[in-house]
């Protein structure tokens, strides 16, 4: 069994069978070099048995900035500057979904235990 935090709300029932996906981002960094950010705690989740996907905004164009009141504009596929690294599947086997109330914003996380499969 593997125990994977994310940062998001994905709520994968127990017996799902489930892929996660990581990707670094890569742009265009000062002086003409490269810059790599990873994610650790924001891979892709898809719950295989159903087709929903949960994700951070993180992987998606966005354009950059969240009006009041409106809808955020996200793109429908993964962004061009993301690079799939890592992934597993397997089944979920334990799912625990928590709301963090200690700071001044409320945060989700969401505790994926997952037997890996193939």
């Amino acid at each position: 069994m593997q125990k994977f935090v994310v940062i998001f709300q994905a709520p994968v029932p127990v017996g799902h069978r489930v892929e996660l996906t990581w990707y670094d981002l890569v742009d265009a960094g000062f002086f003409g070099g490269t810059n790599r950010k990873t994610r650790p705690h924001e891979p892709v989740v898809t719950d295989l048995d159903t087709g929903i996907v949960y994700l951070s905004d993180r992987v998606l164009d966005t354009p950059g900035m969240k009006s009041p009141d409106t809808p955020y504009g996200v793109s429908d596929a993964i962004s061009k500057i993301a690079t799939q690294v890592k992934s597993v599947r397997g089944i979920v086997r334990a799912c625990r979904v928590v709301t963090i109330r200690s700071f001044a914003e409320i945060d989700l996380q969401t505790e994926l235990t997952i037997e890996p499969q193939g």
